[in-house]
Parts: structure tokens; sequence; C-alpha cells
């Protein structure tokens, strides 16, 4: 996995004498790449054990959990390359945080896929309702653990006193700012609990007037109709169905299989839909509430050319616009020409995902391992 991602940044590579956009686009598809084989490589380890070894019940299990640390630590020799700011350190914690908050959420996923009884029943009603109360809770334990841990801490005085000046100029209220410790350059509202968290990277990256601005961008979001805030739960369709998988499959055969992927198709189309509707929404009344007009466009750049994130999508239509065309609109024209759209993924991200449905689908029928037939 280590090579692969090795290879995958050649092209970046030889980009480092040019703009940060250029950059940008050359090594986006080699990250996605690294990210996606987090879960493409444990799933073609876990398979093929299935298929060599169909006897050897937990050796899938033991094989993928390993084969998923692995690809985990196998980002960080590219992420530490790409961002040589980041201390080792910072990048093995943020590694930790996410094996510890996201993993056990896998856990749960692929537990309740193995258990989901192949025919449809109350049982089968129980565990998804299960799965989705666990998923709850361990989101705000995991909040909570976050903040014993020191991970998430209240903001400082600085970002306390422009939150509070622009909320105060929009008639926007929030409960609540935090500071994440993450060496990138982010700022998220939860709109249900009206939170602003903003990273620690961040306040180091902008100036009081360019976090003003962004501040408005993310009370923004907490103006968001109930209707919004509910459409963009549609994200839990992405994955959460597959827990049916089993039923699904014994009850429709292969049309099953197809309905679960055509929602996974969809769903995230439909999200990146809506939230592109909504951020260009924020943007607009971020930039109307500017001290300094272009604060905003400003703050924009510097985040993404420290982010080192594409000016321009892969995805014609992703969950925010394009920065180019967010600058423009804010009505300031980028010091830089309009660069092409980066590839999705790098090669070897596709290959890996390409495999997995393969021997998914190869599992499924010549093995047999967790289906049952209809006529069983």
């Amino acid at each position: 996995m280590f090579a692969c991602n090795w290879l995958a940044l050649v092209p970046w590579r030889r980009s480092k004498d040019k703009h940060w956009s250029e950059q940008a686009r050359l090594s986006y598809p080699a990250l996605v790449a690294a990210r996606a084989n987090v879960f493409s490589f444990p799933a073609i380890s876990a398979i093929l054990v299935v298929l060599i070894w169909p006897d050897s019940s937990p050796l899938w299990f033991y094989t993928g959990a390993a084969s998923y640390l692995g690809a985990l630590l196998g980002q960080v020799p590219a992420h530490r390359e790409v961002f040589p700011r980041i201390r080792p350190r910072e990048l093995l914690v943020q590694l930790l945080a996410n094996l510890l908050l996201r993993s056990p959420l896998w856990f749960a996923l692929i537990m309740t896929t193995v258990f989901m009884p192949p025919e449809p029943n109350g049982a089968t009603l129980l565990l998804g309702i299960f799965l989705y109360i666990v998923v709850d809770l361990w989101v705000h334990f995991g909040s909570w653990m976050a903040r014993k841990i020191g991970f998430i801490r209240p903001a400082p005085e600085r970002l306390r006193t422009i939150a509070e000046a622009a909320s105060a100029k929009m008639g926007i209220k929030f409960r609540e700012v935090s500071v994440i410790r993450s060496p990138m350059a982010q700022a998220f509202a939860i709109i249900g609990k009206r939170r602003l968290l903003f990273t620690e990277r961040i306040l180091d990256v902008l100036s009081d007037d360019e976090l003003a601005a962004v501040c408005a961008h993310e009370l923004a979001h907490l103006t968001e109709s109930r209707w919004i805030r509910a459409s963009r739960s549609i994200q839990i369709l992405t994955v959460w169905p597959w827990i049916f998988l089993k039923p699904a499959v014994h009850f429709c055969g292969v049309f099953g299989l197809l309905g679960l992927s055509l929602t996974t198709f969809f769903v995230p189309r439909i999200y990146r839909m809506i939230s592109h509707k909504m951020e260009s929404r924020a943007d607009q009344m971020a930039q109307s509430t500017a001290v300094d007009t272009g604060a905003y466009a400003s703050a924009l750049a510097r985040l993404y050319e420290d982010n080192l994130a594409p000016a321009v999508n892969a995805l014609a239509r992703a969950t925010h616009p394009h920065l180019y065309d967010r600058m423009l609109a804010a009505g300031v024209t980028p010091d830089f020409p309009r660069p092409a759209a980066p590839k999705r993924m790098a090669f070897h991200g596709h290959f890996f995902a390409s495999l997995v449905g393969l021997l998914f689908v190869f599992l499924m029928l010549h093995c047999g391992f967790f289906f049952h037939s209809p006529e069983s």
C-alpha cells in the first residue's frame, strides 16, 4: 500500500516548482486513493480469506482488521510528504483519533451485516434499529471523549470575540464555539446543536477579518430550514442499508443487490446537490456581512492553498462549489488561471475498488458463505 501511494505521488513531485493550484490538482488523486484504500484493502483481504479458507470463520475478520490498520499507517508517509509542515507526532495523533472514533462504527456495521438473518423478520428490524442506536450513542460518546482528552477544547478569547461579533451582526445565535486539534485549516457548523467548530490550524492561517468572514459562513448554515437539515441526514443511506444485504438477496435475489447498489450510487449525488446549494447560500451571506469585501475570498484562497485543495473540483457538482467560482462570486478574480479539474482518484484506487466489486460478486455467486438461496 505504501508503494502504491508513493508511486501515485510522482506527478505531484514533478510540480513542486509550479503554482499551488497545480500542485493541489496533482496531489489530490493520490490522497483520495490512499483514503479509499483504507476500506478497499481490508475488504479484498477479508473476501480472499473467505474464498480460500471458507471454514476458518474468525480469520477473515482478523485479516481484514490487520489490513485496515496497515492501510491507515500506509497513508502517513504520503501525507507527511505532501504536508511537511505537519509533524509526524501530529499525524499519528490524527491516525489514533481516526482509529478510536471511526473503527468501532465500522465494526458494528460489519457485525450487524454478518449476523443479520437471511429471512426478513422481527430480528431484521431490531438489528437495524440497534445499529442506528449504537451509531447515535457512539457519536455522542465520541464527542464527550474528545473533550475529555482535550481533542476538542473551548475556543480562545480571540475566536470567541470574533464569533460573538459576527453572531450579533447577523442576528444568528449559536450555543458554543470550540476548537479541534487538527493540522488542517477547517471550520464546521453542527447545525442541530448550533455549535461552531474551528481547527487549531485555521486560527494560525487567517487574519481576524478573514476569520470573521468564515464565522459568518458557518453561522449561515444555522439558518437552514428543518427540511434541509433532515435532507442532509440522507447521507446515512449510502452505507446503512447494506446491513440488510442478506435478507435483500435472499428475498429479491440479484434485484436486492441491484437496489442496494443503486441506493449507494444515487444518495451521495442527492446529498451533494443539497450541500452544494447550501454552501452557495452560505457564501452569499458571508460575503454580504463581511467588513472587508475581499476578506471572504481571501480567506477561501488561504484555506485552499494551506490544505492543498484543488481550486476546481474533480466533480462538476461537489459538496462545495469550485474555489475559482466562489472567489469570482465574491467579486475577486484569482491571481492564477483557472486550472483543469483533477482526476477523481489515482489508478491504484480505482483498481482496488474494482477488485472489491469483482471479488464480492464472485463470493456471492460461487461461495454462498454469507447467503442462503430462497430454496434453502
